[in-house]
Parts: C-alpha cells; sequence; structure tokens
C-alpha cells in the first residue's frame, strides 16, 4: 500500500536528517543553522504522526503504519 503524502514526509525528514549530519559545528556560524533544521525535523515528526492518526479525511493512513 503506497502512500504519496506519507513517502513525501519521510523523504522530507530523511533529508533533514542527512543535512543535520553533515552540518560542522565549525562550519556553522553559532548554532541557528542546526536549531533550524532541528525545528523544521521536529514539524515532519509532528506531520508524519498527525497523518498517520488522521491523514485522509480524518481517518489513519494505513500505509503509514509500514513506516
Amino acid at each position: 500500500m503506497n502512500c504519496h503524502v506519507k513517502d513525501e514526509l519521510v523523504s522530507q525528514l530523511i533529508a533533514l536528517n542527512n543535512k543535520l549530519n553533515l552540518l560542522s559545528p565549525d562550519l556553522v556560524h553559532g548554532d541557528e543553522e542546526r536549531a533550524e533544521v532541528q525545528q523544521r525535523r521536529e514539524s515532519l515528526y509532528a506531520e508524519i504522526k498527525h497523518h498517520r492518526t488522521k491523514g485522509h479525511e480524518g481517518k489513519p493512513c494505513l500505509a503509514a503504519k509500514q513506516v
């Protein structure tokens, strides 16, 4: 079972995780950029959680249970 919304949210989360892993503290001026990425990750986690429970017209996403 596929869900394009779930797939897109997970892809965005993976990209942000990769970006966070690549951000060297030596290259970032302060922690601002790292904090922005972390905030977006938390937002995506919340979106994924919401989509799992009420993502399809108020009904759970069956595909999201596979994640």
